[in-house]
């Protein structure tokens, strides 16, 4: 609960800013993590997110490594993400011309062709900077080589002989290049955001690494003066008071929270 809303006011609040936003921001920290909760609760909360985003174009930026996001229908691999961004524009024509002069038009100046960009799947809407523990990577850091959990059979690094292990921040040394390409794409994607109705939802982001979501979507916020900001941590739920009444703060344990939105 805030100071201006009951938790029954803020949830439709925001049930209603995400319906009306061209773009989605989501943050998931630290309150993510499987051992902070129980696995079933946490699937459940993915579950109630999913259906609270899944028909708009959003990113999530996820602290958690465990890789339990990947194994949701937000993690899929097939199913493809919705994008707001308009579709290529039609090649030029003119309805009052004949056959003939049509004709001679394309033969001197040949229409280039519109291809439409790939769409996204759900699985690369989403970044996790600390890594996934489902990504392997060698213990001894020889290579920048990163595979998927059971590509390597023994999981015996192929090319110095030492045990893989997690591709996490936890590893020393930490390949990064295993989640930069996703960081890019959501850097882009980010860009697109500017002047545009966006929705940001902090999750469950304390002070465990600050300078990946929370303070970044704090500028987001500042920036775009059409956002709309709602923080959800159980410790930390104030907001920035220069981002006035656009953000909201909500001391409540994020998963709990969020699974509140979908009534079972």
């Amino acid at each position: 609960m805030t100071d201006h809303y009951s938790d029954t006011e803020l949830i439709e609040k925001v049930k209603e800013k995400i319906a009306s936003a061209d773009k989605v921001l989501i943050g998931l920290g630290e309150e993510w993590k499987r051992g902070i909760n129980d696995d079933r609760e946490l699937l459940s909360a993915y579950d109630s997110l999913y259906e609270l985003i899944k028909d708009k174009d959003y990113f999530i930026v996820t602290m958690a490594v465990d890789g339990m996001i990947f194994d949701t229908a937000l993690g899929s691999r097939m199913d493809r993400a919705v994008s707001s961004e308009p579709e290529p524009e039609e090649t030029f024509s003119c309805p009052s011309a004949d056959s003939e002069t049509m004709a001679l038009m394309d033969r001197l100046f040949p229409p280039k062709e519109q291809k439409r960009p790939e769409q996204d799947t759900r699985f690369q809407r989403i970044v996790a900077p600390c890594g996934n523990e489902n990504w392997r990577q060698c213990s001894e850091g020889c290579t920048k080589d990163i595979w998927e959990l059971g590509e390597i059979p023994d999981d015996i690094c192929p090319h110095c002989g030492a045990p893989l292990t997690g591709n996490t921040i936890q590893a020393t040394p930490y390949i990064e290049e295993g989640y930069l390409p996703q960081w890019e794409k959501y850097t882009q994607w980010l860009t697109k955001t500017l002047n545009r109705e966006l929705v940001i939802l902090e999750l469950g982001c304390g002070f465990e690494n600050p300078g990946v979501i929370r303070f970044p979507f704090e500028k987001t916020c500042f920036f775009n003066q059409k956002s709309f900001f709602c923080r959800v941590h159980k410790t930390f739920p104030q907001t920035s008071a220069e981002l006035g009444e656009r953000a909201v703060g909500v001391k409540a344990f994020s998963p709990e929270w969020i699974r509140k939105f979908v009534v079972k």
